[in-house]
């Protein structure tokens, strides 16, 4: 039984990317982690509902694994998001930690469900920390939240030959494990030392990190990494804020809940941008799976539309399903006072037009040969 909450490396990630059944029997759990416990409920109602689903009833190993895997080996900690893959007819079952939370789904196919993965995959570099002294070099990985020491050397690092199987061995993990950037805990004598010996690609992305060095316990190291996101991913946050405020005087972006449901089901969005914790109750089509704010009848279809507890994690599925980025605010105030929730649109909408059309985007139609043409989801 492989080890619960294993690390993420870009070669697992790949090898669930290809993972093929000719079956349709491969089951991904997506449970978000919340904070006052509720999380075994969500999932005990979402195995009660694949039971009765008749492409499920032969999935009965893999939906009791995952049970009990969350029941009595998942710790809950700083994650905010659980996510099993399975296939018991293949020996596939593997659990991993997501540093944030997407709608809680459990879902089969051919194939897996990674769309969180990929979706955060463009948020969180990879990073390999070198913790260099003068008789020890330590290697440490470390990406979404987590750390995994990779290797230890022993040797004189104080010689141009001792640093230079450092510098190489740095060059061949970032080979194999496909890091984007290179951390350096080194005193500043080795740090002069051994830079200029660097691959000339991680020279490039080096950062330099004198508090850290090879005696620093992982969790240290991690907490100072991740002290270092935090600080790069408000940057990143305030850049993003202020030009969805800009181009939505523009034209290019649209703010509100209402305006960003109408925007992402009829596919007119590159990325969503929701304050983390944002969540309001809505309507949801059963038969179409059409979302509104208020409509107890289906623009699109008629029927009539049923209670859903978080129309903002059933939007961000869908943002996610149409290929769309899906980017939490954590930190920006700003966004808050605004809208709490906005869409940068593909293509930026003429400026004389633009309130007219910000409109249309929030009503529940889109036109076709000037008639009312209904968006189906996928």
């Amino acid at each position: 039984m492989p080890p619960p909450l294993l690390f993420l490396s870009a070669a697992r990630i790949e090898a669930l990317a290809a993972f093929r059944s000719q079956d349709a029997d491969a089951v991904t759990l997506h449970l978000a982690v919340d904070g006052g416990g509720l999380y075994p409920s969500t999932l005990h109602q979402l195995a009660s509902d694949a039971r009765r689903d008749p492409s499920m009833r032969l999935l009965g190993r893999d939906l009791d694994r995952i049970e009990k895997f969350i029941a009595s080996e998942f710790v809950p900690g700083p994650h905010r998001m659980a996510a099993v893959y399975s296939c018991a007819k293949r020996g596939l079952f593997e659990t991993f930690a997501l540093p944030q939370p997407f709608k809680s789904t459990l879902t089969v196919g051919e194939s897996l469900d990674l769309r969180p993965l990929i979706a955060l995959g463009g948020q969180y570099h990879r990073f390999v920390a070198l913790l260099l002294g003068p008789g020890k070099a330590r290697f440490v990985e470390l990406h979404m939240g987590q750390a995994l020491e990779l290797d230890e050397m022993q040797g004189d690092f104080n010689s141009l030959e001792g640093l230079a199987s450092v510098a190489s061995r740095a060059a061949t993990l970032a080979r194999e494990r496909r890091y984007d950037r290179l951390i350096l805990g080194a005193p500043p004598a080795l740090e002069a030392a051994i830079t200029p010996l660097l691959d000339p690609a991680l020279q490039k992305e080096l950062i330099l990190e004198p508090v850290l060095g090879p005696e620093r316990p992982v969790e240290a190291v991690l907490e100072r990494i991740l002290h270092n996101e935090r600080q790069a991913r408000s940057v990143r946050e305030s850049v993003l804020v202020h030009r969805l405020l800009d181009e939505a005087r523009q034209g290019g972006a649209v703010t509100g809940l209402e305006g960003v449901v109408a925007a992402v089901q009829q596919g007119c969005v590159a990325r969503v941008l929701v304050r983390d914790g944002y969540a309001k109750m809505g309507r949801a089509c059963p038969k179409c799976g059409h979302l509104s704010v208020n409509n107890r009848s289906c623009p699109w279809c008629f029927c009539g539309t049923d209670m859903v507890l978080d129309l903002v994690s059933e939007l961000g599925d869908k943002a996610l399903a149409a290929g769309c980025e899906l980017y939490r605010i954590m930190y920006d105030a700003r966004f808050d006072s605004v809208c709490r929730i906005g869409a940068e649109l593909k293509v930026p909408l003429d400026k004389p037009a633009a309130a007219s059309r910000s409109r249309a985007l929030r009503g529940h139609f889109a036109m076709k040969d000037g008639k009312p043409s209904p968006l189906r989801p996928r």
